[in-house]
């Protein structure tokens, strides 16, 4: 959620923000969007290194004052990795970041093919994660779409106003 979240608000802003100042739309939103994606990405896998190599430490050390070191220290060398969780986190957050910026890569030249191809992936995932969990899948994708269209709403509103005072 966070990859789509961050880059519909961000492309939604920018969206606004260049129709209400007279710019390219695409050409800005295209350099905005990988720039999100990018930036979300690396700071995402960041942090999730940091937090695996801290939860790792902190295993270590109770490993050290444990009866059953040799099983969790066992435990932490052979499943605790920081690179892969770092990965997996910068392929999670591109996978979502990239679909609100796909319409524009094909030609779309408004925010709403963005806005539409994104309420459906948040909807998707929502839901999914609501099958998974036992939640009731309407409920839980309704949920996300709301939290990700109320964040896009609110930057658009906010591109609109900047972009005007621009211009």
């Amino acid at each position: 959620m966070d990859g789509l979240v961050s880059n519909i608000a961000l492309i939604a802003g920018v969206a606004a923000g260049a129709a209400a100042a007279g710019a390219d739309q695409t050409k800005t939103v295209i350099l905005a969007g990988f720039a999100g994606l990018i930036a979300g990405a690396l700071s995402m896998a960041a942090g999730e290194y940091v937090s695996v190599v801290s939860q790792r430490n902190l295993l270590s050390k109770q490993a050290r004052s444990s009866s059953d070191s040799g099983e969790l220290n066992s435990f932490v060398s052979s499943q605790v990795n920081p690179v892969v969780a770092a990965l997996s986190s910068f392929a999670s957050f591109s996978a979502g970041a990239i679909i609100p910026l796909l319409p524009y890569l094909f030609g779309a030249e408004v925010v709403l093919y963005s806005a539409v191809l994104t309420a459906i992936a948040l909807f998707i995932t929502g839901a999914t994660v609501g099958w998974i969990t036992d939640e009731h899948w309407l409920r839980a994708g309704g949920r996300q779409l709301m939290l990700g269209a109320a964040a896009g709403a609110a930057t658009h509103i906010l591109g609109t106003i900047t972009g005007g005072v621009l211009s």
